[in-house]
């Protein structure tokens, strides 16, 4: 976001390795150029851009795990020992306040709300900033990590050749970290300090008493890290400005009052790439920290614990398949932080959508919408993580809740299926419904059609039907109604009773009446194209018992759904996330679904009541007219024929629909529907 973001965000790879290798010989190629060879530069540096933001998710997330918690209340307790110890008056107080319970109810509140604020906002802070500032940051930090190994090596080791060893590497490190820098004054100053070590680690052991030989080392040390810290503080006193300032919020916050919060996360996504990030985060979390930082999650392999009576001791057995370890261990450095959490929910979402793109394209289903499919499906699933308190549950049933969200995504996705299935579906009855009616106003094969008509006539559904029916999309709806009830069924079997179980059973119920309401709908458009229909004017009645009872079943799934989530609620886990969902859920599936029908009924009713108001059509009107419906463009018939106040003739089923949208005259755009005293007179 500074000005100069974009100088600092060139290639710094190159100009890294170039830097280190002191190559002066422009003939010679160097690594960066060979490594070129097996992967591209766009990739390298995009790879470079992960690595070094990377440790700062790493941290972020130590802000939600027990050790931190466990970390603070050790220093918490520490402290507190120490005043009991001084036992004075004036430490009384203080003492007095740590252990209240109200400051114990704050630290919990600064745990839980303003720690991870504050820390997520320090985390934008560093993830916008540039490249070649990130690894100056990096320069520094290690540098002074060297220098505290470097004490600690020469405070309490003894003389070996592996310390030796263990220095040239640090030396070589400190080394390397300086060249990363731009060259300055204290360089020299710095490198003979690093070089002079080793050295002083052997002068202070053999020449010095202990006591004078760490007060050497302090001070030896301390002069480093004070030289350290200078330049730092001298020579990149910008840095530390813009840090302080936080002038990259200030400018986000700009652009947020400017353009709204949309244009905001664009700009984030655009600029950190957090769900790439996030995905990195938690492959790295259960892959690295297992193996180099913390500890094996040995704990849930112990099978069986004895106490031998003679000895008291205990023996603990452990069952260490490799199997069970690398289960283990990813179930819980996967699913240990809320953050972790979030950040699985951001890799299923990546893996929902590349499955759902390459499903759609292969049904010849895609459009627009399947695009929002994997950003909904990661929503879900982080909900239903959360809400369900994963990472308080013991390890050995953590696979519980996501084998259920799991199980839940599958039918999700199914029902994101129906939703872009059923409008193509009723398409391609339209369009077999539009070419058997042109193809009956031909004059040449009308005979034909008769003939055929006739010998067909015993058969409700004829070759020709059914010959409809040989669609893909038709197929496809098909074959999901079968998978969904097999699904629910294997459900049943390997599952016990539960209320998670009636849930699930609920909402494939719910897509198999959909389903099932599409097939009818098609079935109907098939046989009234073939005219196949003992009433032709019922056609549209049928469209709408048909939806009629799909509502129906969708309303009663519905009240099910939110009596059971309230039984979950009271009974099985609570949780503000929990009611607020079923408050959801209670507003838009059943009150407006119910506001939706009743004013649906409604307007039915008053559009009929408003045609049958209307006188019918004689057979002399109807051949004076000489015209057809020109809402449907068929001919007029009597008594089903009715005369408009401006004298237009339609059919009473045409008007109806043209009364849920407008009550004019579809040719003319008068008033349909006269007052009581324009009528009278």
């Amino acid at each position: 976001m500074d000005d100069d973001d974009d100088h600092d965000n060139i290639d710094l790879t190159e100009d890294f390795l170039l830097h280190t290798l002191h190559n002066d010989t422009i003939e010679q190629n160097t690594f960066f150029e060979h490594f070129q060879r097996f992967l591209p530069r766009q990739t390298l540096i995009y790879i470079q851009y992960c690595l070094l933001r990377i440790p700062f998710l790493l941290l972020y997330d130590y802000l939600f795990t027990e050790q931190f918690s466990y970390l603070f209340d050790y220093f918490l307790e520490y402290s507190s020992k120490i005043i009991d110890q001084e036992n004075q008056i004036l430490f009384k107080p203080i003492s007095y306040i740590l252990n209240s319970y109200f400051f114990q109810l704050l630290i919990d509140i600064n745990l839980n709300f303003s720690i991870p604020i504050l820390g997520l906002i320090l985390l934008i802070v560093f993830l916008l900033c540039s490249d070649r500032r990130l690894v100056i940051f990096y320069s520094y930090t290690l540098s002074l990590l060297v220098i505290y190994l470097y004490y600690q090596i020469n405070r309490f080791m003894d003389i070996q050749i592996n310390t030796f060893v263990l220095q040239f590497i640090l030396s070589a490190i400190y080394i390397q970290m300086l060249n990363i820098r731009s060259p300055v004054y204290t360089y020299p100053i710095q490198k003979r300090l690093c070089q002079i070590a080793p050295i002083l680690y052997l002068v202070t052991r053999y020449i010095f008493p202990l006591t004078y030989s760490i007060y050497i080392l302090n001070i030896y040390y301390l002069c480093w890290i004070l030289i350290h810290l200078s330049e730092a503080l001298i020579f990149q006193r910008d840095m530390i400005i813009n840090l302080i300032h936080i002038r990259i919020l200030n400018q986000l916050i700009n652009l947020y009052n400017n353009f709204g919060i949309q244009t905001l996360f664009n700009t984030l996504q655009h600029r950190i790439h957090v769900v790439t990030l996030m995905k990195i985060f938690w492959l790295t979390k259960i892959i690295i920290i297992p193996l180099g930082f913390r500890a094996i999650y040995t704990h849930p392999f112990i099978i069986n614990t004895t106490t031998m009576n003679t000895t008291n001791e205990t023996i603990i057995n452990y069952n260490t398949t490799l199997t069970k370890t690398i289960y283990f261990t990813t179930l819980f450095y996967g699913t240990e932080t809320i953050f972790t959490i979030i950040s699985l929910a951001c890799l299923v979402s990546h893996g929902m959508k590349i499955l759902a793109h390459r499903l759609f394209r292969f049904l010849n289903l895609w459009n627009e919408d399947v695009e929002q499919i994997g950003i909904i499906i990661g929503m879900m699933f982080f909900l239903l993580l959360f809400q369900s308190n994963l990472t308080r549950l013991d390890l050995h049933r953590r696979h519980i809740p996501l084998l259920k969200a799991f199980s839940l995504l599958i039918v999700a996705l199914c029902h994101f299926l129906h939703t872009i299935l059923e409008p193509q579906l009723l398409k391609v009855a339209m369009q077999t419904m539009t070419t058997r009616m042109a193809f009956d106003e031909t004059n040449e094969n009308q005979e034909e059609i008769e003939d055929d008509e006739n010998k067909s006539s015993s058969s409700y559904f004829s070759q020709k039907i059914l010959r409809s029916f040989h669609h893909q999309h038709v197929y496809t709806c098909l074959s999901l109604l079968f998978l969904i009830i097999l699904y629910a069924a294997f459900l049943w079997r390997i599952t016990t009773f539960s209320t998670w179980l009636l849930a699930i059973t609920a909402f494939s119920l719910e897509l198999i009446v959909r389903l099932i309401a599409s097939l009818a709908q098609y079935t109907l458009y098939v046989l009234d194209a073939h005219n196949r229909l003992s009433n032709v004017d019922s056609f549209d009645e049928y469209i709408f018992r048909v939806k009629a009872i799909t509502s129906c079943f969708e309303f009663i799934l519905g009240v099910f759904l939110l009596f059971n989530g309230f039984y979950i609620l009271c009974f099985e886990a609570r949780g503000a996330l929990r009611a607020f969902m079923l408050a959801i859920h209670a507003h838009l599936n059943i009150i407006k679904n119910v506001r939706r029908g009743w004013q649906i009924l409604r307007n039915r009713k008053s559009a009929w009541d408003n045609v049958t108001q209307l006188p019918l059509a004689t057979e002399e009107q109807i051949e004076n007219y000489n015209d057809i419906c020109s809402i449907c463009h068929n001919v007029l018939t009597t008594g089903n024929t009715c005369i408009t106040p401006c004298s237009h003739l339609f059919h009473q089923k045409c008007l109806q629909k043209v009364f849920y949208a407008t009550q004019n005259c579809a040719l003319c755009s008068r008033p349909i529907v006269l007052e009581k005293k324009d009528h009278k007179e």
